[in-house]
């Protein structure tokens, strides 16, 4: 198959109503790049953890198979774990790869150990995941797979209650993962005996989540976790072919208003927001 020939939505010039499509501002894309999904799970590898990293090597491959028969080499996943801070091994990085079964592999090597007080370093997986290297234009996500939240954010017992030792808090990380364009899908593992989401790891793992244009979600085992990995695949390939359409049409009318393109696509504008919102993020259109 010959090279997709460079597509290039020129600007908008109209200004005035904010509805306006005076955001593309944007280079020259093409139809591969809308088509990248870069996708890095970041996951918790204390002792608690056994069970879904076990149910992770059963049903990764066909999860990610199913990814990979629509993108094709347009997929890459990274596998990031950390435990704490009082561990050897704080935090290990294994580099984007297109095979699901390297990505098994990779599944199959982890070693689960270790865990001090109850809190755990999300903040120094989180930030590996940054230091990761992300293509430009990749519809950029992080799945945060944890039972614990991180440190100095207000759990009993956390022995660096004042300050995690990455030098971040809360607001810094997820500030630091938005200014990335990085979407974080936030799985709160409920810990055996609970009945419930812990408080503490409920309002961290949101606050990472939902501010960078990603969901919380409350995981309770690890089936059920699985599940929503795979719901979430989904979720993945639909935003990615909505915005395949969404580009198209805004290339082709860049006076449109955001009510006019949702009748275009028919949608609602709610969804042609949520779909600008993601093509800004991946910076393939101007703000």
């Amino acid at each position: 198959m010959g090279r997709q020939r460079d597509r290039v939505v020129k600007p908008g010039a109209r200004a005035g109503s904010t509805a306006r499509a005076s955001w593309l501002r944007c280079a020259a894309i093409t139809v591969d790049t809308l088509s990248r999904l870069d996708l890095a799970f970041c996951v918790d590898l204390t002792g608690s953890m056994g069970g879904f990293i076990q149910a992770a090597r059963e049903h990764m491959v066909s999860i990610l198979d199913a990814l990979r028969a629509p993108l094709g080499d347009g997929l890459r996943v990274a596998i990031v774990g950390y435990r704490d801070h009082c561990d050897a091994k704080t935090c290990e990085v294994h580099p984007f790869e297109r095979d699901p079964r390297a990505v098994k592999a990779t599944l199959d090597g982890l070693a689960v150990m270790g865990g001090g007080d109850y809190p755990e370093a999300v903040f120094t997986g989180l930030s590996a995941c940054l230091d990761l290297p992300w293509r430009t234009g990749a519809y950029r996500v992080v799945v945060l797979v944890g039972d614990a939240p991180p440190h100095a954010c207000g759990a009993a017992g956390d022995t660096h209650a004042r300050r995690d030792p990455s030098g971040l808090d809360l607001d810094e990380m997820a500030n630091r993962l938005e200014e990335a364009g990085v979407f974080v899908h936030a799985l709160a593992m409920t810990a055996p005996g609970r009945a419930d989401v812990e408080p503490v790891l409920d309002r961290a793992f949101r606050r990472l989540s939902i501010s960078t244009g990603g969901q919380f979600h409350d995981a309770r085992g690890a089936a059920a976790a699985m599940e929503i990995v795979d719901t979430i695949g989904r979720r993945f390939l639909a935003d990615i072919a909505f915005d395949r359409r969404l580009f198209e049409v805004l290339e082709r009318s860049a006076d449109a208003d955001v009510e006019a393109i949702a009748k275009a696509l028919r949608t609602t504008a709610p969804e042609v927001n949520a779909g600008m919102m993601r093509l800004r993020q991946r910076k393939l259109i101007g703000a």
